[in-house]
């Protein structure tokens, strides 16, 4: 299917929630140093292995570091760059080894250097309930690969603190003369964390961008690429979103949090700290050009 509205409209606010959370909350901590473990996760083509860090989600932008993130690895003492044999996939917190290059060796030494995040960023289709009640949760960091549990790896499995983005609702109404609408679009971010300093900062940033901006960002300008890899190494947000042609206007943000009343309730949710986002975003666009011959 043909990349649409939302898509772009939803990848373009991943992009400003990760720079807005990296960047200004510094919900991260600096680069540290990786020892990667081989693990026999399903979701790996077969002609790959793959190799876990303690961490969950790395800092893929180098806005916010004086040298650009690294791109590169040592495998048994050599280094290595990403799309030379090998995958750093940021969003997983892993190394894929093609087998043609490095055999099927599980044991190999890899060793990497980078900064991870705090608050873990995930776009979702799952609604609130499904993520709260359905989603098991470990804390981070831990000192053994993630998501890995008794059973091997689960796609149930997050680490928080953790955001989900989801679009929950969308419609046009008319703007100016000519057929110009104005799209309006609520996207509700679900915040787990595992403390109320973690979710209070979250939600205290994220209510104050009310009245701000955010780039659209062609959806194939996308900067990750197959397995979360970067396409044009050093990637930075503020280069990307420069200079564009289309902005999306946060018409107001409302936070909340899941009361002690109702966790009480929500036997899976444990003593998470659950807080709600609602943001309320606008662009002017012509949007019936797409259904002319």
């Amino acid at each position: 299917m043909k990349v649409g509205y939302d898509h772009e409209l939803l990848s373009s606010f991943y992009l400003w929630f990760n720079d807005r959370m990296t960047y200004f909350a510094e919900a991260y901590i600096g680069p540290t140093e990786h020892n990667f473990v081989y693990v026999d996760s399903h979701d790996i083509p077969e002609n790959y292995l793959a190799y876990y860090s303690p961490y969950r989600q790395f800092v893929a932008a180098s806005d916010k570091f004086e040298q650009p993130v690294d791109n590169y690895v040592f495998i048994d003492g050599d280094q290595v760059f990403d799309k030379d044999g090998i995958y750093i996939d940021y969003d997983q917190g892993r190394v894929l080894l093609l087998k043609e290059k490095f055999g099927n060796k599980q044991n190999l030494d890899v060793v990497g250097f980078f900064a991870v995040k705090t608050i873990n960023t995930y776009i979702t289709d799952d609604t609130e309930e499904d993520v709260i009640l359905n989603k098991d949760f470990i804390i981070s960091p831990l000192d053994e690969t993630y998501l890995q549990s008794t059973n091997g790896f689960s796609d149930n499995m997050y680490t928080m603190p953790a955001a989900f983005i989801t679009l929950s609702n969308s419609y046009n109404k008319p703007f100016a003369f000519g057929g110009m609408d104005e799209t309006c679009s609520g996207i509700r971010v679900v915040v787990v964390a595992d403390s109320n300093y973690s979710l209070d900062g979250a939600l205290s940033l994220l209510r104050d961008s009310a009245r701000t901006t955010f780039s659209m960002i062609p959806f194939e300008e996308f900067p990750f690429a197959e397995f979360s890899s970067i396409k044009n190494h050093p990637y930075k947000y503020a280069e990307l979103s420069a200079n564009r042609d289309e902005y999306c206007f946060i018409e107001g943000v409302q936070v909340s949090k899941l009361t002690d009343r109702s966790r009480e309730r929500i036997a899976a949710s444990k003593d998470y700290k659950i807080g709600f986002i609602d943001f309320e975003v606008s662009n002017a666009r012509w949007p019936r050009k797409n259904f002319q011959r």
